[in-house]
């Protein structure tokens, strides 16, 4: 499907409210592929790729098995080089992603479910030919320059990509899934706060016009700066939570008291986020921590 002139997509309904865009940039020398989706769009996938071609990269925004789960059949296709920003061991050994990403253990018991539901998103693991930083620029058509923005947040490694001609904004997971049932949550608090505003101040400088985000339909300036509002809004009410949580408990208390006060599945993606937060309050002297304990200071 076409988005604009050079704008391509393919989309899928990962559950209610939360849907998942695979996007591809049309040059007239080569074109990109922005991420590859999860294991069961491969033939749209595939699709996008022959609409397109010839695809020469394609772009990881961040390493979770949602935005990674065709790159084999996409590499098979194609023969495209893949860059990404960091995680690499996550996109070229599937089995430390998932134990990695899962961090089963004594309250996070693993499962045979549980493994077929994660792995069973990407359809295989392939090399990554090189790594990009803030200012890596890709120019499939002199009048298409597309420059790699660091936006650590929801991903420590994560990147977006800018076209500074149309002043489009291509992103994974910086806005957030809210929709989601379980926690779609970040590794850092405090940088997804600085990205979030460094968005934000981009869109009122006029560099950014439009932002194209894997779960969220194309946003123009007013429904980004929207949907900016409404994750800052998450991260406020996850911090508030946590502190309000922080009872002299453990913190697996904490963990699923959280969950319970913002209506979230106990699971492991939620752990993890909340566990940084966690960090980050003690830094920030908001909370202590002694014997096991987790308080309020």
């Amino acid at each position: 499907m076409k988005l604009d002139s050079f704008i391509h997509f393919t989309k899928v309904d990962l559950m209610p409210g939360v849907p998942l865009y695979v996007y591809a940039i049309k040059g007239k020398d080569y074109s990109i592929l922005i991420d590859t989706g999860i294991k069961a769009m491969k033939a749209p996938v595939l699709d996008l790729c022959n609409e397109v071609k010839p695809v020469k990269n394609v772009l990881i925004t961040h390493a979770h098995a949602d935005h990674i789960g065709c790159n084999k059949s996409v590499k098979e296709m194609t023969g495209a080089q893949f860059f990404a920003a960091g995680a690499l061991p996550w996109i070229e050994d599937l089995e430390l992603h998932y134990r990695e990403f899962c961090i089963p253990g004594e309250h996070l018991p693993d499962s045979p479910q549980q493994r077929d539901e994660i792995t069973g998103l990407m359809d295989g693991a392939v090399h990554v030919d090189a790594v990009i930083s803030e200012g890596i620029t890709f120019r499939p058509s002199p009048e298409i320059e597309l420059t790699t923005l660091a936006l650590p947040g929801h991903k420590l490694e994560e990147v977006g990509f800018l076209e500074k001609n149309s002043h489009t904004l291509f992103m994974g997971d910086v806005l957030l899934a809210i929709a989601a049932p379980f926690f779609h949550g970040f590794q850092t608090a405090r940088g997804f706060r600085n990205t979030l505003n460094r968005i934000e101040d981009f869109i009122e400088d006029g560099s950014i016009k439009r932002i194209l985000a894997a779960h969220h339909p194309p946003l123009e300036k007013g429904q980004a700066k929207e949907a900016i509002r409404n994750s800052i809004h998450f991260l406020n009410e996850v911090e508030e939570a946590v502190i309000s949580s922080a009872n002299n408990v453990e913190f697996h208390v904490l963990w699923k008291d959280v969950c319970q006060k913002l209506n979230r599945q106990l699971e492991f993606r939620g752990y993890a986020m909340l566990e940084v937060q966690v960090e980050e309050l003690i830094e920030d002297k908001k909370l202590g921590k002694e014997n096991g304990k987790i308080f309020r200071v």
